[in-house]
Formats: C-alpha cells, structure tokens, sequence
C-alpha cells in the first residue's frame, strides 16, 4: 500500500471513533508424534490395539474401505498446532455495524499422521502430511432404500 493510501486508510479509521489494537497470540495444541512411537507401527501386522496403545486416542476417525456387505475399516488422524504470531483487530464505533467476523483456514495446514485399518483392524497403510492432504474428501450420504 502506498503513503496515500495508508493515509486515507488511517483517516477512515480515525473517522469512524473506531479501535485498533495489536495483539500477539501462541496456540498449542496436543505434540508432534515422535519417530520411535512409530517404529513398531507395521502394516499387516499392527492392530488397532497396538496403534492406540502406541499413540493414545486419535483427534479424528473416518470410516474406510465400505464393502458390498456394509463392513468398514477405519482411518485414524492425529494432527497437532504449536503457532504463534501478531494479529491486528479494529472495531467500530458505531453499534449498527456488526461486532466482528473471524475466518480459520488453518486447519487444512495442520501437520498431523494417519492410519488407515481394514475390517479387521489390521494396520494396512499410515503416512504422515498435511491434514488437508491426508483426511478423504466428504461424500454424500447415499439415498436411502425405503
């Protein structure tokens, strides 16, 4: 933005009997899975059982691989956040503008590990990522046969 600009914005905010105040914000959030309580984690062989008692409960689960006879297998996600960073709020001071509106897109940047478990809940595969790159993509419930 250039000083003509910047001005005009500052002048608009002056005008308005507004608030603009900085703030400085860390968010933590559960740990990063550390390599070794991976290491035992074997496809084919490691059960859900192993995996929980590996990792502790998982921030979410998918339903995976539906058969023709209705059986599913699971996906397991762990993610986790450690950020920190400046942020800048401005209000009005007039009450017949609304409060505020707030917008996370985050959350698809999340580092995080999944697992995936066929029916019978034998590890088949696991891949670390980003979070958006990991969970499936959300389907439609089908129609039901009634």
């Amino acid at each position: 933005m250039n000083g003509a600009a910047r001005a005009a914005a500052t002048l608009a905010l002056l005008a308005t009997g507004g608030c603009v105040t900085g703030n400085y914000g860390h968010v933590s959030i559960d740990e990063p899975i550390a390599d070794e309580r991976l290491g035992p984690l074997v496809p084919g062989r490691a059960t859900l059982a192993d995996c929980l008692a590996a990792l502790g409960a998982p921030n979410r689960v998918f339903e995976y691989a539906v058969g023709s006879d209705g059986a599913s297998g699971m996906a397991l996600l762990w993610s986790w956040r450690d950020q920190a960073g400046w942020g800048l709020d401005v209000s009005s001071g007039d009450d017949s503008i609304p409060g505020s509106v707030s917008f996370d897109a985050v959350t698809a940047e999340l580092p995080g590990y999944m697992l995936w478990f066929g029916p019978d809940l034998v590890l088949q595969r696991a891949r670390r990522g980003l979070v958006g790159e990991l969970v499936p993509g959300r389907l439609r419930p089908s129609p039901s046969d009634g």
